[in-house]
């Protein structure tokens, strides 16, 4: 993981106009959010079983997330690489395979060491300048 420094750090925000905001310049709510806290993220690099991404974490400080009003906090972002697991599930559960449920695997490397920091951390501090105008003309 590498943390990165933005001006987007500790900024309060209505989630709906940052949600707006952020899908425009390539960024999604990642799906691990919760009521109270979530990130948004985009893809750097991919290839293979690899992924590296971008990734800007928020706290819930008034709402909840399902609504368009609720105002959030950013926090640090940070690139992590993702190491996808491609062979066999080890835990597998027959009756949810057989039920057609057991469709993903936890990854081989959630937190895999990353090659080629550097060019990586000036990606995504390129991404995150290119956005942070526009989050800081809409923080509250």
């Amino acid at each position: 993981m590498i943390a990165l420094k933005s001006k987007i750090e500790g900024k309060m925000v209505i989630y709906g106009n940052a949600l707006k905001l952020l899908k425009k310049a390539g960024m999604d709510i990642g799906g691990g959010w919760k009521y109270d806290h979530g990130m948004f993220d985009t893809i750097l690099y991919q290839r293979e079983e690899t992924t590296i991404y971008l990734r800007v974490p928020f706290i819930v400080l008034q709402g909840e997330l399902d609504s368009p009003n609720t105002i959030i906090r950013f926090q640090t972002p940070f690139v992590i690489k993702h190491v996808m697991n491609i062979g066999l599930d080890d835990e597998e559960s027959p009756t949810m395979t057989v039920a057609g449920l057991e469709q993903f695997q936890a990854p081989q490397g959630p937190d895999s060491p990353i090659d080629r920091q550097r060019e990586f951390a000036i990606d995504a501090q390129t991404k995150l300048d290119e956005i942070a105008e526009d989050v800081m003309f809409a923080s509250i």
